[in-house]
């Protein structure tokens, strides 16, 4: 550049030994802290409820940005999906979320399997405006059965970003 300074890009993946590396310390696997979360309250899934494989946010619109770790709170700020939920392990292997343009191939997309649930992003919210907001409807879907956070453990995620 005319002032000296070089600038470079590079590609690289960010998963397995690097992802290992830099991934925040609030992904554990035994998810110890001194400041145990406030617990998530699982409800009994009702006799016409769904089991979900995956959760696709479509947060387009928004200004939303992608992140290493994203998080998904409710409308009263409490994490639905993010650090406290995910298992290291395959936060290490595959990333907390994956992204996509386009709503469908996200919803077609193998890592949220066979029947995902779509929600919509009220808001993008952090200082990189990754993290998102949804309803407290979607939100109590989301917990309302106990395999529902098996797939969250698994980072059965994709966001939706314009």
């Amino acid at each position: 550049m005319s002032d000296g300074t070089c600038e470079l890009r590079i590609r690289m993946s960010m998963k397995g030994p690097f992802m290992s590396a830099i991934i925040p310390r609030a992904i554990a696997d035994d998810k110890k802290t001194d400041t145990p979360p406030p617990p998530v309250k699982i409800k009994p899934m009702p006799a016409s409820g769904e089991i979900f494989t995956g959760l696709v946010v479509d947060a387009r619109g928004l200004g939303a940005r992608p992140a290493m770790s994203p998080k998904v709170f409710d409308e009263n700020g409490r994490e639905v999906y993010g650090s406290l939920v995910v298992s290291k392990e395959y936060a290490v292997q595959q990333g907390i979320s994956g992204y996509a343009r386009d709503l469908t191939a996200a919803q077609g997309n193998p890592r949220v399997t066979a029947n995902p649930v779509t929600v919509k992003a009220l808001s993008a919210e952090g200082p990189g405006k990754s993290d998102v907001k949804i309803s407290n409807e979607d939100a109590n879907k989301l917990r309302m059965a106990k395999e529902n956070l098996t797939f969250m453990q698994k980072c059965r995620v994709m966001i939706v970003l314009d």
